[in-house]
């Protein structure tokens, strides 16, 4: 693996860092921002909430309890993932920012599960003919909190694409979920401000299933990251690439996994039985260069093999 007191298949390896470094610290800041909205809307939920015993109003604020939580362990993450390289983490420490997604995909399912409860609780009390009238205050927040939170959707989805962070292009998402949830809230408030009292029972269910499938989605995606999973679409697309290469009789393997939202690649070529150690080297560093350069990959290793050694095991199969 490369160091980063050299060049990598003509890659400044130091300035490469320096540049994934930066994006991180980009997508932080709009990090912060995800965290003081969360917070601010989560508080006047909850309160206006609790005071007026309206549960879809506590659910939604503990829905964006879950951001709180959410946005402040990406930061924790992203803080950890830029630390440079180490005797233990030759390569850095990229992968933390998939370990807090984990950890705050799990928060979100521990609360979907207390939501969940909340809605059963709140139809008993619609069944038992317990009834609560909202205010005016609870239908501005909700809708405040709809709109608030669907634009900072909008600035991660954006800037996540910019950037080719998958953390925030992930937030993105999750923060659309929470702004439909959110007007979703501000209509069951507004039927009950109505008369029609279900909705607050029902709404507060959905909003608890709508959380609960976020931090499923969420698990997948990290749970297949952290366990070295891969895409094989994208792998075919690695194959192609350094088949393509000169002199590259054929690829040998493709071993691509996750650090955080960086890659690293093991490819294994095929060369001809008299290719010289020094050329071998050259179409190594070719198909690196190739990779690194087509699909942004932070660093490829290549290891060249006779032709002959293929042919031998074709005849053993």
């Amino acid at each position: 693996m490369a160091s980063l007191n050299q060049f990598d298949a003509g890659r400044n390896v130091a300035l490469d860092r320096q540049h994934r470094v930066s994006r991180l610290l980009q997508a932080q800041k709009i990090t912060y921002l995800n965290l003081i909205v969360y917070a601010t809307i989560m508080v006047a939920e909850l309160v206006i909430g609790y005071t007026a015993n309206i549960s879809v109003l506590v659910a939604d604020g503990l829905n964006n309890l879950t951001g709180v939580f959410g946005a402040a362990i990406l930061i924790i993450g992203l803080h950890l993932s830029i630390k440079p390289p180490d005797k233990s983490h030759l390569l850095g420490h990229w992968q933390f920012e998939n370990i807090a997604s984990f950890i705050s995909a799990s928060i979100m399912f521990a609360v979907s599960i207390q939501i969940l409860i909340s809605g059963f609780d709140a139809f008993k009390r619609y069944l038992n003919g317990q009834f609560v009238t909202p205010n005016t205050w609870s239908l501005g927040i909700s809708l405040l909190s709809g709109i608030l939170i669907f634009g900072l959707a909008n600035i991660n989805s954006v800037h996540g694409t910019k950037l080719n962070n998958q953390a925030l292009i992930t937030s993105g998402k999750d923060l659309l979920s929470d702004s439909f949830t959110s007007f979703g809230t501000f209509l069951s408030i507004a039927g009950a401000y109505l008369g029609i009292h279900w909705l607050d029972a029902a709404a507060t269910t959905v909003v608890g299933f709508l959380i609960l499938s976020a931090s499923i989605s969420i698990f997948k995606t990290t749970t297949m990251r952290l366990t070295e999973g891969f895409d094989p679409k994208t792998i075919d697309q690695y194959r192609k690439t350094a088949a393509a290469v000169a002199d590259v009789i054929e690829v040998q393997s493709i071993e691509p996994r996750y650090l955080g939202d960086q890659i690293v690649v093991q490819v294994g070529i095929y060369l001809a039985d008299n290719t010289k150690l020094s050329t071998s080297y050259v179409i190594g560093e070719n198909v690196e260069k190739a990779l690194m350069q087509k699909y942004d990959i932070l660093d490829a290793d290549v290891k060249a093999y006779p032709i002959s050694l293929k042919r031998k095991s074709d005849v053993a199969e």
